[in-house]
């Protein structure tokens, strides 16, 4: 199939302003609230510090600003970095058939929108056209791109960076085509490195690629404009390894998905996205849900525990496979010690994944009473999450106490999941407990009233100087 990039980027570039409708709308500024709410905490953490210091060693022209810290460094420095604190806590949003699409997009965003001293409506239409892009690349590509050991993040998300950044820039389509191509070689990142620091570069590496391919574009530079395409002109030769043959492997994809029904509803305003409350592996979270639910309904003393048995999908498990809370992230890809403190907080934040508490004696206590299994009647839940009815979350709870009485409780959707959408004053709470190690209260206040009139923001750099910490005086 020819001209799947030519009617993606004509499409992201040639549509005209006002395209969004009041849902649209809405549904961005509570992907924006959430995703600094995660960017904002996520700059506290070891892998944002790294990359704060290397954007500080490195140096650049003060064109967009770093969340949190203040500084002002280059456009592609400044996605860089907030994309990697955006993902360090494995906080942000996840959407159905494409993954953690608001974190890769905002970074990029916010910074070329800051820099060319665009309205918030310009920004919120330029997330919103990405956001598309992302999607509809995802949906040709995914699951088989995953199975392949790739992260799809990593692969696609500076493609819809780099689209939304040439509508913000007011390229020409053209223009955008060179820029996926320059994006097409420039943005990668192995499975391998989930559950390490890895995770978060492979979002802020691509943030970078995306706003770096179309400054390299606008200077006039030219790579092939159908990256995603290959050709059958030669089965051998170079033109046959487009992005998709590449990635996926020869005849491994579903070009026609990235391009049916172009122009119709937006992805972005339709309820896919779920809301994580919880960091962590996405999967588990309905069973986490679950398991806080157990815990209080019945009041249960941990110590009066016999075992508990998580009976999840062989997605889940794949997603989170480490047994052992070895560090801080691979303690959130770890179901186990998740239920194990779930049971003993009732709760499951960040607090719950800091080096202190994944050492905690009685944490570990109770985690060797967890067994984590997959039942036959779940194994169909393999694949793509919310295609053919593959749902990740599917969950069963089953607590023995000692006393010889058993509880059980089956779950299959998280608080904050499409099925059960937060609130937007639960993310007005999620955003507060995030910034408040960050923002004084007044900025927190400030900021929050910012997003929620976003389409009305005269400039975005109001937005950016609010999302700083203030020197002390």
């Amino acid at each position: 199939m020819m001209n799947v990039t030519e009617q993606l980027a004509r499409f992201a570039i040639e549509t005209p302003e006002g395209f969004l409708s009041a849902q649209d709308i809405a549904s961005v500024k509570v992907k924006f609230l959430d995703t600094l709410a995660t960017t904002l905490a996520g700059s506290q953490t070891p892998a944002a510090r790294a990359a704060l210091a290397l954007a500080r060693e490195l140096g650049g022209t003060a064109q967009a600003t770093i969340l949190g810290a203040g500084d002002a460094t280059s456009l592609p420095m400044a996605a860089f970095v907030n994309g990697i604190s955006g993902h360090a806590l494995e906080y942000d949003d996840n959407t159905t058939g494409a993954g953690h699409i608001s974190v890769c997009l905002l970074p990029g965003c916010l910074a070329v929108a800051e820099h060319l001293d665009r309205p918030g409506r310009a920004m919120i239409e330029a997330f919103a056209m990405g956001f598309e892009i992302f999607c509809r690349i995802a949906w040709g590509l995914r699951p088989q791109l995953i199975d392949r050991g790739w992260h799809p993040q990593a692969v696609i998300g500076g493609q819809g960076v780099a689209v939304a950044a040439c509508r913000l820039f007011g390229t020409d389509a053209m223009t955008a085509r060179m820029a996926m191509g320059i994006v097409g070689s420039s943005a990668t990142g192995l499975r391998k490195n989930v559950g390490s620091m890895g995770k978060a570069f492979h979002v802020g590496n691509g943030a970078r690629a995306g706003v770096l391919a179309v400054l390299l574009a606008r200077h006039g530079f030219e790579v092939d404009p159908d990256i995603i395409e290959g050709s059958d002109a030669l089965p051998d030769g170079h033109e046959r390894f487009g992005l998709a043959d590449t990635y996926n492997g020869i005849g491994n994809y579903r070009l026609e998905r990235m391009v049916d029904g172009l122009g119709a509803a937006l992805e972005v305003g339709r309820n896919t996205t779920m809301v994580r409350l919880h960091p962590g592996s996405s999967a588990p979270a309905a069973a986490i849900d679950g398991m806080i639910e157990l815990v209080k309904t019945h009041d249960l003393d941990p110590d009066a525990i016999a075992s508990i048995v998580l009976e999840c999908t062989p997605q889940c498990l794949a997603i989170a496979p480490y047994t052992e809370p070895v560090d801080t992230y691979k303690a959130k890809f770890c179901i186990a010690y998740t239920m194990a403190v779930a049971c003993m907080d009732r709760k499951v934040g960040i607090e719950q994944y800091t080096e202190t508490r994944i050492r905690e004696p009685r944490v570990l206590d109770l985690m060797r009473r967890v067994t984590v299994t997959v039942p036959d009647d779940f194994s169909h839940h393999r694949g793509q999450w919310g295609e053919n009815g593959v749902n990740w979350g599917e969950a069963r709870v089953t607590v023995q106490l000692k006393n010889g009485e058993t509880l059980h409780r089956a779950c299959s959707h998280a608080i904050g999941w499409p099925e059960r959408p937060a609130t937007w004053e639960a993310l007005c709470g999620k955003f507060e407990d995030c910034a408040a190690p960050v923002l004084s209260p007044t900025q927190i206040a400030d900021a929050i009233a910012m997003i929620e009139n976003l389409e009305h923001l005269p400039s975005v750099r109001d937005l950016t100087r609010a999302l700083v910490t203030r020197p002390a005086s």
